[in-house]
């Protein structure tokens, strides 16, 4: 019996050993994998928004869905739940903790990818352009209501020659990157007049 007993909890460590293996090369991939993508945005008013946010919440469900279905223990608390109750009743507290345990891991890889997402600034600089607020940059007060639009849906594009060299666009971008990476509202007007606040110079 004691043997029995080693044998089942060697087995359940090297289980769980292996699932966490898997979760740091899932973490590990999605790192190298952001770094490959391309953000290549469309710089088109009705497009922009649609692939901002799809490029910054699409993959993170589908390296959620990876790490649900890379998870032994995701099947073993769906077992559970699904069982007849029969002579041994359900225990409320091992589907939780499996439960618990399977989203952690399985988040760990999403995760990642919105972090390095929002660090790098392009999704939200791509996804938002359009939408800030006018008031906080003058020059785009000389410009007509569907200039203003063609121009704030140009900023991500830095080389379209509508925008190239224009330090409005530059301060747009900035603002935008830093409100991506955590920076506080008040910084606005800073960034408006061409402060370097976030981590990245090239906007």
């Amino acid at each position: 019996m004691e043997r029995l007993r080693g044998l089942f909890q060697h087995l359940q460590s090297s289980s769980e050993a292996a699932t966490n293996g898997l979760c740091l090369l899932l973490v590990a991939g999605t790192a190298k994998l952001y770094a490959s993508v391309d953000v290549s945005c469309p710089c088109l008013a009705r497009y922009n928004a649609l692939y901002g946010l799809g490029l910054l919440l699409a993959p993170p469900l589908a390296l959620f869905l990876c790490g649900l279905l890379a998870n032994q223990q995701a099947l073993v608390a769906v077992e559970e739940w699904c069982r007849p109750a029969g002579r041994r009743r359900k225990d409320p507290g091992v589907i939780r903790y499996l439960c618990t345990s399977v989203l952690q891991r399985a988040l760990a890889a999403p995760l990642v990818w919105v972090l390095l997402a929002l660090l790098d600034g392009k999704c939200l600089v791509c996804a938002f352009s359009g939408s800030v607020d006018p008031e906080k940059f003058p020059d785009l007060a000389n410009m007509t209501p569907g200039q203003m639009q063609l121009f704030l849906a140009k900023v991500p594009c830095k080389e379209d020659r509508l925008v190239r060299d224009s330090p409005t666009r530059k301060a747009v971008s900035r603002y935008l990157r830093c409100l991506s990476q955590g920076g506080l509202s008040h910084r606005a007007p800073a960034a408006a007049s061409g402060t370097r606040l976030c981590l990245h110079s090239d906007v």
